[in-house]
C-alpha cells in the first residue's frame, strides 16, 4: 500500500511540474462557417466573411489583406500569428484548420477517391459534441495530416518536377532563390528541397504544432513571400495567381520534415504525430482534386 501511495505521489508531483498546454486554435475562413466550431476554436475571417466583432484579417494583419486574393488561407496564417503574438503570448501549442478541412486523431470518414491521405466527412455528421471531441488534439506536440506523395500510377515525383508540371516553374525557382538569400534555406538544402518526395498537405497551415517551431516557420515563410511580392509583383491569371501560396506550402512542408527528421526517429513521428486530414462535404462519397 505504501509503495502504491508513493507512486501516486510521484505521479502527482510530475503532473504538477509539467505546465498545462495552452492551445490557440484558429479556423481560417473566407465564407460563413459550415459548422459550429467548438468553443476552443477561434475563427479568423478573411475576404467577404469579415465583419464587426470578429477576428478579421484586416485588423490582425492589415499588410496582407490586399494580398488575400493571391495568397488564400496563407494570409489568415499570418493573421493568426499576429493574434498569438499580440494577445496570447503564453500559448504553447498552435492549431490550424480551415472551414472545410481539419486534422483529427483518427479516421472519421472514408478516404477521398483521388486523394488517399484525406478523408471525406459528411457535413451532417458533424454534431457539436462529436466535433468538439474529434477536433481536439490529445497531446501537446504535433498532430499532422498523414504524409503523402505526388504520384501518378507507380511513379513518384519530387517537388520540383511536380511543380513544373502543374504551375510555372520559374516562380518556384524565384521563390527558392529568395529563401536562400534570406537564410531560410541553406544553399546545400536547395537540392534536397527540389528532390523531396514526402509531402504534408498544407505544410504549416494545417494541424497542430509546438508554438516555438510554428512561429519560427511561419515567420520564415512570411519573410520569403513578402520579398517575392516586392521583387516579382506581376501576378498570374486565374488559379495560377496563387503562385507564392503554392510555393509556401511546399516550403512549409519541407521545414516541417527537416525539423521532424532532425529531432525524432522516423517511426516515432510517423506513429505519434500523424493523424488524418478531413474534408467536410455536403454529402455523397467525395472526390478531391489537390491544390494544384
Amino acid at each position: 500500500m505504501q509503495a502504491t501511495a508513493d507512486r501516486h505521489t510521484a505521479t502527482t508531483q510530475q503532473s504538477a511540474q509539467k505546465p498545462a498546454t495552452k492551445l490557440l486554435y484558429g479556423c481560417l475562413t473566407h465564407v460563413p462557417l459550415w459548422v459550429d466550431v467548438p468553443s476552443y476554436v477561434t475563427p479568423i475571417y478573411l475576404g467577404q466573411a469579415q465583419g464587426p466583432g470578429r477576428q478579421n484579417l484586416r485588423d490582425l494583419a492589415p499588410e496582407w489583406e490586399a494580398h488575400h486574393p493571391v495568397l488564400g488561407s496563407m494570409a489568415g496564417v499570418f493573421a493568426l500569428r499576429n493574434l498569438l503574438l499580440q494577445q496570447h503570448p503564453d500559448t504553447t501549442q498552435v492549431g490550424i484548420c480551415q472551414y472545410r478541412k481539419f486534422v483529427s486523431r483518427k479516421c472519421l470518414g472514408e478516404a477521398a477517391e483521388t486523394y488517399k491521405v484525406m478523408d471525406v466527412v459528411h457535413r451532417d455528421q458533424l454534431h457539436a459534441d462529436w466535433l468538439a471531441d474529434a477536433m481536439r488534439p490529445d497531446c501537446d506536440s504535433f498532430l499532422l495530416a498523414q504524409p503523402g506523395q505526388f504520384s501518378v500510377g507507380d511513379q513518384v515525383y519530387d517537388y520540383l518536377y511536380q511543380y513544373k508540371e502543374v504551375h510555372h516553374v520559374e516562380d518556384f525557382l524565384r521563390f527558392t532563390a529568395v529563401a536562400v538569400e534570406l537564410g531560410v534555406l541553406h544553399k546545400n538544402e536547395v537540392g534536397p528541397f527540389f528532390n523531396e518526395k514526402i509531402w504534408f498537405t498544407g505544410g504549416v497551415e494545417l494541424g497542430f504544432f509546438p508554438t516555438a517551431f510554428w512561429l519560427d516557420s511561419v515567420g520564415a515563410v512570411e519573410a520569403v513571400i513578402r520579398a517575392c511580392l516586392q521583387m516579382h509583383p506581376a501576378t498570374r491569371e486565374g488559379a495560377q495567381a496563387r503562385a507564392w501560396s503554392f510555393c509556401a506550402e511546399r516550403l512549409g512542408s519541407f521545414l516541417l520534415l527537416r525539423h521532424l527528421r532532425a529531432n525524432y526517429p522516423l517511426v516515432h513521428w510517423l506513429e505519434t504525430f500523424t493523424g488524418r486530414l478531413n474534408l467536410v462535404t455536403e454529402g455523397g462519397h467525395g472526390d478531391y482534386v489537390p491544390g494544384i
